[in-house]
């Protein structure tokens, strides 16, 4: 392309000026009518403006006067491309590519064309070799989205890195940052670039979205509500902006609060499925099973496919969803174009379908394909992985800060009292705070988050200033007690003179609670490890409990819960008891009245008949805990012993008593 005006018109059409481009190309035409560049040219440039019927004659006539020409094969691209024929587009951009592989154009219109056929991993290396010739901004943006798009996350990001050296800030490349990261289910990573892109597009609803989204998987449910909330007082008001708050307002505790942001969606828009299920799951919540099963009929009648609403009438109706209700969840299940977080909310919610009809060969498989779609997600980001070695090391690092009780004395009474109810989930501590908090001096605080994100606070702490143990210094411990209370109230827990918190997780954080609240009672429920192990199996948790989706891994994980414990039993003082949940519901009064008693609390005849509190339980036991304590269900994974081999060799290889949880053999001491 050495004739000047032909330069001038591609100059043109790459700037985006086809109309100029078009005259001088048709000037030089009527100049030299044979001009075969010029002709090709026009041609693209026509079909660019939409005209792709007077441009086909110009690039076919040039490319038959030179068919291996690779700027006239691209261009018969762009001319199929613009006829709809996406296949026959990419061919020739193949050709061109094959005739100059060191042309910069070549590559970048394959990479664009694969793109468009959602052949994101043939683009990424396609715009790779492009961007290898020819630095290029815009290339480098597209490198990251279909790296992205086909699962190349690293690879996304390091394109990322490099177009932002040329355009920081850019809109896109932070949204993608927010993709990406949601992928990885990072979520630290997403609040960070959801954050920056909000900053950078303060009006734009996406950013808004995805910062809610990431302090909401984090379990930052305030602020979730707190950034969501102008969405939801946008106008014209939208019905999708009110259920998602009312979500997050659910997880917040704000349940009244959410049932009316529910309500309020379905007056805007009646079919909506997703606040028909945020209603199904409120009113499981506070007991009313039959109408939550309505509501969630209602949602999956406006969206098939909506699994979360699936989830909430398995646990309202039970065994009454009908044969065609099964077969949606598992063609939910098995449908690959949904996201395997979504696919195995359909798999447990068939699975427990089919528990409640006695159909075990059938339950466990649904509740095993919905385990290995989330233990995938593992694959995908590898900090996501239970590592069951980092999992010692973390274990042995909290018995090495904390070797011994040196809780100072308690001062003068303070109140509340924390009680803290500690254990592995599935454990029985839902039961026990039920009970307990039936008593008139005290409130159930739920599982409350703070001690958790406290506990890695303080060590990261650890680690910057090289603490080994010993008294913590008074002004962090003044800070999480402070913390923690603040908490309480901002989960809006009625004040009592003693407040339960059955965070099961808060077993790991026994030494911080100890100096933190040296006045609190600590309760350990211990339950027959498999049960518990297979009843985790069975749960949709969050991603937060990564060892909940292998057998053999929540073997692992409950053995290292048990050498813990066994540390906490050894070492802390008269203010940590136990009991066995076993025990418990089978000498209830007994147990119970020991643990009251345990508490500092006179004897009510309430906390025998806890059930018949009017209550919230926001928690998988929500149906169990609104009827007595029965030892009926005490060995429920009897019929499904066949498939627990995994989940019983793990405990007992690592020295768990099968029947009652407790560690028989100790790390770095003699069996003996």
């Amino acid at each position: 392309m050495t004739n000047s005006i032909l330069e001038q018109a591609n100059a043109a059409r790459l700037n985006g000026d086809d109309q100029t481009a078009i005259r001088l190309c048709r000037d030089l035409l009527a100049q030299s009518p044979e001009n075969a560049d010029a002709a090709s040219l026009l041609g693209v440039s026509l079909a660019e403006t939409g005209d792709v019927q007077s441009a086909r004659p110009f690039i076919i006539r040039a490319l038959e006067t030179a068919p291996q020409n690779w700027r006239f094969l691209l261009n018969y691209s762009v001319l199929l491309e613009r006829e709809g024929d996406l296949a026959a587009a990419r061919t020739e951009a193949e050709s061109a590519a094959a005739i100059a592989p060191d042309r910069f154009e070549c590559w970048g219109r394959l990479g664009d064309i694969s793109g468009k056929l959602e052949d994101y991993a043939a683009a990424a290396a396609a715009l790779d070799k492009a961007l290898q010739i020819q630095p290029h901004p815009v290339l480098t943006l597209r490198l990251a989205g279909a790296a992205y798009e086909s699962g190349q996350y690293d690879r996304a990001l390091t394109a990322l890195d490099a177009f932002e050296k040329t355009a920081p800030g850019h809109p896109q490349a932070l949204m993608l940052r927010t993709h990406i990261a949601r992928r990885k289910n990072d979520w630290a990573g997403l609040a960070v670039a959801a954050e920056a892109a909000l900053n950078a597009a303060p009006d734009d609803e996406a950013p808004r979205v995805a910062l809610a989204y990431a302090h909401s998987q984090s379990g930052h449910f305030k602020k979730a509500v707190e950034v969501y909330r102008p969405l939801a007082e946008k106008t014209p008001a939208q019905a999708t902006h009110f259920a998602t708050l009312g979500k997050y307002l659910i997880w917040s505790r704000k349940l009244e609060e959410a049932a009316d942001y529910f309500h309020k969606a379905l007056a805007l828009e009646p079919g909506h499925s997703a606040a028909a299920a945020g209603l199904a799951r409120y009113l499981n919540f506070v007991g009313d099973f039959e109408e939550s099963a309505k509501y969630a009929r209602q949602a999956v009648a406006s969206d098939p496919n909506n699994a979360e609403a699936y989830a909430e009438l398995a646990l309202a109706a039970g065994a009454n969803l009908t044969d065609d209700e099964i077969a949606q969840l598992k063609r939910i299940g098995a449908d690959e174009r949904q996201g395997p977080k979504h696919r195995a909310m359909a798999y447990y919610s068939a699975g427990d379908a089919l528990h409640q009809r006695k159909d075990r060969a059938g339950a466990f498989e649904a509740w095993a394909a919905a385990n290995t779609l989330k233990h995938g997600i593992g694959e995908i980001d590898k900090t996501l992985r239970y590592d069951p070695a980092r999992h010692e090391a973390y274990v042995d690092r909290i018995i090495r800060f904390f070797p011994a009780d040196i809780a100072p004395a308690p001062d003068a009474p303070r109140e509340p009292v924390p009680i803290f109810i500690v254990g592995m989930p599935r454990s029985g501590t839902t039961l026990l705070d039920s009970a307990i908090s039936a008593h008139p001096q005290v409130t159930s605080g739920g599982e409350l988050p703070y001690m958790p994100f406290a506990l890695n606070e303080f060590l990261v702490w650890a680690d910057k200033s090289g603490w080994t143990g010993g008294p913590v210094p008074d002004e962090m411990i003044s800070a999480f007690r402070e913390g923690y209370l603040k908490d309480q109230r901002s989960y809006d827990v009625q004040q009592a003179p003693f407040i339960t918190d059955k965070q099961p997780s808060n077993f790991l954080s026994v030494g911080l609670i100890r100096q933190a609240f040296p006045e609190a009672r600590i309760i350990h429920i211990r339950r027959n490890p498999v049960e518990v192990g297979f009843s985790m199996y069975r749960r949709n948790f969050t991603s937060g409990w990564v060892f909940s989706n292998a057998l053999d891994e929540i073997g692992h994980y409950y053995s290292e819960y048990a050498r813990l414990t066994e540390h906490w039993r050894d070492t802390i003082g008269e203010n940590f008891t136990f009991v066995q949940y076993e025990d418990l519901v089978r000498n209830f009064d007994a147990e119970i009245r020991r643990l009251v008693g345990f508490c500092g609390l006179d004897w009510d005849p309430a906390c025998l008949e806890y059930y018949k509190q009017d209550r919230t339980v926001i928690t998988f036991s929500a149906a169990q805990v609104r009827k007595p304590p029965s030892p009926e269900h005490l060995n429920s994974t009897a019929p499904y012993d066949a498939y627990l081999a995994p989940l019983r060799d793990a405990l007992a290889n690592r020295g768990v008593d099968l029947e009652t949880g407790a560690l028989t053999i100790r790390k770095g001491k003699d069996p003996s």
